[in-house]
């Protein structure tokens, strides 16, 4: 049994109370463990744990899918109640990044790096993959040329100049339960499709049962597709073919992405909001 959270979304379920701020925060609960996957983009995700009754101090381990903002900016929040979980994350997530989706000037978008001597101890930066828990697998994407959604307004720092980012940065996660697997993606830029692919690589013999993240399909700040209709529409029968029985998707999404969605993956496809709690 997988068991997962939502402490932080884009979008809260009604009457709940509840924050709802653009990132990403979930709390996991396995037979074994508790995992912490992204923080969101400061402590909102920390009040909602005290409303939903969610003991934080208890989180064995913390997963960062990518170095932005909205999935690092709570981590100091958390290390106020949690004084022992180690951090994993991929070897690029410290770098500076910046976005364009405003317009100019450049947004800084990263991580807040002074963490990362004050509390140097608690980071697990890593290449490649690694297995830190039992079924418990973080990866790199491997590109196998499917869909991959536009991130031209993303950037990061190198050399003193602003180029494209590529990603390389982010990481999937997949937790296997029973002989099955449940795949975690913090915004699939990198194409959710890819990262699916990429754990099924890793682990041929063990089928998808679900597939949780978002798949960063909107412009949130502007309230708009980062690609046309019919581009999604594609990426839906693809991920159709996956055949994964149960999809959870919010935040970079966006309504009308996963409206558009809808219209294929009808039964396999929920919306996340902050506070929905559910077995995976």
């Amino acid at each position: 049994m997988v068991k997962i959270t939502i402490l932080l979304e884009n979008t809260a379920l009604p009457d709940s109370g509840l924050e709802a701020k653009h990132g990403l925060s979930l709390y996991i609960e396995t037979e074994k463990y508790t995992l912490l996957f992204d923080t969101g983009p400061d402590d909102a995700f920390l009040r909602n744990a005290a409303k939903l009754q969610v003991d934080l101090s208890r989180v064995d381990a913390v997963i960062i899918s990518h170095g932005h903002y909205d999935h690092t900016g709570g981590l100091r929040a958390f290390f106020t109640v949690n004084h022992h979980a180690p951090v994993y994350l991929l070897q690029g997530a410290q770098l500076p990044f910046y976005s364009l989706s405003k317009g100019f000037p450049y947004r800084y978008i990263g991580m807040d790096v002074s963490l990362l001597d004050e509390f140097k101890d608690r980071f697990h930066f890593f290449q490649h993959q690694i297995s830190p828990l039992e079924g418990l697998f973080l990866t790199e994407v491997t590109s196998y040329g499917t869909f991959r959604p536009t991130n031209n307004v993303l950037f990061v720092e190198q050399n003193h100049v602003n180029v494209l980012d590529s990603f390389s940065h982010e990481l999937v996660m997949s937790i296997a339960d029973h002989q099955e697997l449940a795949v975690f993606s913090g915004c699939s830029h990198q194409g959710v499709v890819n990262m699916v692919m990429t754990i099924q690589h890793h682990f041929p013999h063990l089928p998808v049962r679900s597939l949780i993240g978002g798949f960063h399909l909107s412009n949130t700040h502007k309230n708009r597709l980062t690609e046309k209709e019919e581009v999604i529409i594609e990426l839906a029968n693809q991920i159709k073919s996956l055949h994964i029985p149960f999809i959870l998707t919010g935040h970079c999404t966006g309504q009308t992405g996963f409206d558009l969605l809808h219209t294929v993956l009808t039964d396999p496809l929920f919306a996340m909001h902050t506070g929905l709690t559910v077995d995976v």
